[in-house]
């Protein structure tokens, strides 16, 4: 079974609906004035009510004029109040892109730094096999822990910055970097500590 539209229309629906159906029934009363046969009494009579009856509607046209005009300014007024919101919402948008893409800039760049730690393992480790001392393999790791130091600072940099700005993704995936940099980072200090000892003793 088919069911009705119980949805109540627009105030502004409501106005030009109202407004339709005055001038159809005033269109109504101009046919019959129209067509009234002005030769017989009846006739007379019949086109002199339609005039009478018309000069009545008239007033319920203009009252339900204005009634439309006054529901299309406050649907203007809408449409600005709407467009406002959109250009509010549009330019919020447009500030969160540009952060974003500055953010999600710094980590590409903090994944290549943090990409050279291997070349630097990579580059110890043949060093190594081709007989460096135990100095030079300090100075090696020495050089590794201070690369991941910028790399650590740069993590926790762009981890409080997402944090602060509201990006917790991007927060999530900087102090994951900073976590494993922190690992690479004590195993380098145990690596460290005991190429210091041989080389000591």
């Amino acid at each position: 079974m088919p069911q009705g539209n119980s949805k109540t229309p627009s105030p502004l629906v409501a106005a030009a609906a109202a407004l339709d159906e005055e001038l159809r029934a005033y269109d109504d009363l101009a046919e019959e004035a129209h067509r009234a046969p002005l030769t017989t009494e009846k006739g007379l009579e019949r086109g002199l009510r339609a005039v009478r009856e018309s000069t009545a509607r008239n007033d319920s046209i203009q009252e339900k004029l204005r009634a439309l005009v006054a529901q299309i300014e406050e649907a203007r007024l809408r449409q600005v109040k709407s467009l406002e919101t959109l250009l509010e919402a549009a330019r919020a948008v447009q500030a969160r892109s540009e952060q974003h893409a500055v953010l999600t800039e710094r980590f590409a760049a903090l994944g290549v730094s943090a990409g050279q730690v291997n070349a630097l393992a990579n580059e110890l480790s043949a060093r190594r096999g081709d007989g460096a001392s135990d100095t030079e393999v300090l100075e090696g790791i020495g050089r590794m822990q201070k690369h991941m130091a910028e790399v650590l600072a740069e993590a926790e940099a762009l981890s409080a910055l997402a944090t602060e700005q509201e990006w917790s993704d991007l927060s999530r995936q900087a102090d994951a970097v900073r976590q494993q940099v922190l690992a690479v980072k004590n195993k380098l200090a145990l690596a460290q500590r005991a190429v210091a000892e041989r080389a000591s003793s």
